[in-house]
């Protein structure tokens, strides 16, 4: 009795959660890699989601986005319908694997409400990229592993659906690599040592029930390699159809090219995009200051004491979370060192977020019962959860996406231009931010407006009628090119401007 209203407030959070990514897949601009995506990939013959490569395409985002927008035609929320499902599955996966962790509990619901509250997460439930789809896929097979793990009974279908899930997860995205082999690795380390618990046969038809009284007979459970092969046989059948499918011929080394030249850097940019994303704590000096403070000593700490006890205490949650951020930031680290490739920053990084946040509830959970130092612990980490809970809260937003925030405002500036536009003018010029010309392109194709002509330039150069800049150009331009304002979004801060 006491136990139902936090699932019925978990389903009901996620919901709204829910509600709210059609709400901002439906309404808010399109941004510079959507359009870019659509641009390169999209804006003609099918067969260029398979011929072109490039960091920028997700390819299974990408072909489910080409399907989407031949069945629905191009707008913003067709190119997002992928996400949304993405989303719809992450909601889902996150629900159950709090569920099978912790019960139906107050740590249940405070697990979902952190693992989805993160508005950079959210903002990869609706933008058009691999990134949120790639997290859903990984997320729905930790919850089938984890599943299969507590009760130690590995139904063919649920090992066959884990490893297809985890399998399509690189597919969305190339940077899920490192925690789907992490995961992989876990997974197969516990088929291959715990044997599965005996099952209950299947009732007979055409067979009276026996007495209550009477123990059911139990069948034969799936030993040796059967719940192996299952797991494994779906991933390698989708990495040979990846492989062969997937543009990699084209697939160069400086395709590679985004990220953070330093670790200080890397964990300072997935810290300041769960912490200092939207709202009016954003620019407050103290936020700052807890920025930093979780990005080099809070969330590593964590990650670290919560692989140390869950191997200790034998914990699959906290092994399951701790060791895939741990493998995969090692991983990272030799691969900069060894390679010379950038760190992660921001969206590429963006799985460590719930990981770090489930093995802060993981580790509050298991100390809950423990006396002395381990119980202090446990209150601590759920002060510290709540309070992070209720931080995400203050940080709710519906109109702009962090990494593109000076997009916010483009498709306004679009259609202010094509109200505002000169009556005698045939051709309108637009130079300006390389960043906003995308998005203004692909306005210009989805409306129809033959009448511009987008100039993609590094920086802002003389002669164009119109200049769309961003808030870092606006001011320099302005000044240099003697231009005056018409128009500035409200958002982004980007503007409109016309030489005086």
């Amino acid at each position: 009795m006491w136990q139902k209203p936090y699932r019925t407030g978990a389903q009901a959070l996620l919901v709204a959660l829910f509600a709210v990514c059609v709400y901002r897949a439906f309404t808010q601009c399109i941004t510079y890699d959507e359009a870019l995506t659509w641009d390169e990939y999209l804006n003609g013959p099918f067969s260029w989601i398979f011929t072109k490569f490039d960091a920028n395409n997700h390819f299974l985002n990408t072909l489910l986005i080409g399907i989407s927008i031949r069945l629905f035609g191009v707008s913003e929320w067709s190119m997002r319908l992928p996400a949304l499902a993405g989303a719809a599955l992450y909601f889902t996966s996150c629900y159950r694997l709090a569920r099978t962790a912790f019960g139906e509990s107050p740590t249940m619901l405070l697990a979902v409400a952190l693992s989805t509250l993160n508005p950079l997460v959210l903002d990869f439930m609706v933008a058009a990229r691999g990134y949120g789809l790639a997290l859903a896929l990984w997320t729905c097979a930790a919850a089938l592993a984890l599943d299969a793990f507590s009760r130690q009974t590995y139904a063919p279908r649920q090992m066959a659906l884990a490893g297809a899930a985890l399998a399509l997860s690189v597919t969305a995205n190339l940077v899920y690599v490192l925690p789907v082999t992490a995961l992989f690795g876990m997974i197969i380390f516990v088929l291959t040592r715990r044997q599965p618990k005996s099952a209950p046969l299947a009732p007979t038809p055409n067979v009276r029930k026996k007495k209550a009284s009477v123990a059911s007979p139990r069948q034969p459970a799936q030993r040796g390699l059967q719940p192996l092969l299952w797991f494994v046989l779906p991933i390698v059948v989708i990495a040979v159809l990846f492989l062969n499918l997937a543009p990699f011929e084209a697939m160069r080394s400086e395709h590679f090219y985004s990220g953070a030249e330093t670790l200080r850097e890397s964990l300072h940019s997935l810290a300041w995009s769960s912490l200092e994303h939207s709202g009016p704590l954003r620019q407050q000096a103290w936020v700052q200051g807890l920025t930093d403070a979780v990005a080099y000593a809070i969330a590593p700490l964590i990650v670290i004491v919560a692989l140390v006890v869950g191997i200790w205490r034998r914990d699959p949650l906290l092994i399951l979370a701790a060791g895939t951020a741990v493998f995969s930031a090692v991983a990272l680290l030799l691969i900069h060192l060894l390679l010379h490739k950038p760190y992660p920053a921001e969206r590429m990084g963006v799985y460590f977020l719930p990981l770090v946040v489930v093995a802060l509830v993981g580790l509050a959970h298991t100390g809950r019962d423990q006396k002395g130092l381990a119980r202090a612990a446990s209150v601590t980490g759920y002060a510290m959860a709540v309070a992070l809970a209720l931080f995400f809260l203050s940080e709710f937003n519906t109109r702009k996406f962090l990494i593109w925030e000076y997009d916010a405002d483009t498709r306004e500036l679009g259609d202010y231009l094509a109200s505002h536009r000169p009556p005698n003018l045939h051709v309108v010029r637009v130079g300006g931010s390389w960043q906003l010309q995308e998005s203004l392109f692909f306005y210009a194709n989805l409306r129809k407006w033959d009448w511009i002509e987008l100039h993609r330039e590094y920086d802002p150069v003389p002669g164009w009628d119109y200049y769309a800049l961003t808030p870092w150009d606006r001011t320099v331009a302005e000044q240099h090119l003697s231009l005056k304002e018409i128009y500035r979004g409200p958002i982004s801060g980007s503007a409109l401007s016309k030489p005086q």
